[in-house]
């Protein structure tokens, strides 16, 4: 992925996408980049736009298909919906019902399948295979998707032009691996820091493992970053090039971490954005000078909250 490729992408679904604000902290020296203030509430706009705008160029009529813990489904149905397309979205029943409820007010076909993510996204390729009738779009392992998530690096370096570190949520890794990818190529010394949760933290082990594993499917707080992810996907040795490190956070540091953001920083941050910012504001994350959390999104059940 060239970083024209990742230019061209970027001015491409700038039309539809909002350039969100990154805000010094009440922690010194650390930036937080609000994604939970992109549409849907999410940094996946980027990527969703990103890959159905190439499906509407090439007029291709195919039902979008995507699997989902919920933020990924409600991008795709909102881009689905901006081009009057037809798309199915699969989410699992461990889906947070306000994140499903959002996906459903797209007007989209909802199916709710099988019992965590790994069981949802088996169906969701099963049902991809049929390719005349399903055009799919992987939350993840889809070099769109990876080049529309890369776009949040262009606007980093514009609004914090002295970043030395970029803190980032790692689920399947198409958020890392894009963002990593273009500012590496940009600026060869930012260091570039992956965030899993403990619980749930198929990237991290696979890193140590130098090949992809599977993990326990554990349930996190972090849910958007829960889960395995696919043995061949895309985002590994994206990852292995470009991405410094990767840390692991326990879920009462996620939990924590989404305390403050709420009441000394007023932003309402899901599990997933909570668990970069624990990385910095635990000490797992040390950086010389101004470091940037991207807080990938905002999408919580306000009764777990």
């Amino acid at each position: 992925m060239t970083l024209g490729e990742f230019q061209t992408t970027h001015e491409r679904i700038r039309p539809y996408v909002r350039c969100t604000p990154t805000v010094p902290s009440e922690l010194p020296g650390l930036w937080l980049k609000l994604e939970s203030l992109q549409h849907t509430h999410s940094f996946k706009a980027r990527g969703a736009f990103a890959h159905i705008l190439k499906l509407v160029e090439r007029e291709d009529s195919r039902t979008i298909l995507a699997v989902s813990a919920g933020n990924h489904g409600q991008a795709v149905a909102r881009a689905a919906s901006t081009f009057n397309r037809s798309c199915v979205v699969v989410v699992p029943q461990s889906a947070p019902k306000a994140k499903v409820e959002a996906i459903r007010s797209y007007g989209i076909e909802l199916k709710v399948l099988g019992a965590n993510y790994d069981e949802a996204e088996s169906i969701a390729l099963q049902m991809a295979k049929d390719s005349d009738r399903y055009a799919f779009v992987s939350p993840y392992n889809d070099i769109d998707v990876v080049l529309g998530q890369g776009s949040l690096a262009f606007e980093i370096f514009e609004q914090v032009p002295e970043v030395e570190t970029l803190v980032i949520a790692v689920g399947g890794g198409g958020l890392i691996a894009g963002i990593a990818a273009a500012a590496k190529q940009m600026r060869p010394g930012v260091r570039v820091v992956g965030v899993q949760a403990e619980v749930s933290a198929a990237i991290y082990e696979s890193l140590k493992a130098g090949r992809m594993v599977t993990v326990p499917d554990l349930p996190s707080i972090a849910d958007g970053i829960q889960g395995n992810v696919d043995l061949a996907t895309l985002t590994f040795p994206l990852i292995q090039k470009y991405v410094d490190d990767v840390v692991l956070v326990s879920e009462e540091e996620i939990r924590r971490a989404m305390h403050h953001l709420f009441h000394k920083e007023k932003l309402v941050a899901e599990g997933s954005a909570a668990a970069a910012f624990a990385a910095v504001a635990e000490g797992k994350v040390k950086s010389k000078g101004p470091a940037v959390v991207v807080i990938c999104g905002g999408n919580l059940d306000f009764k777990m909250f």
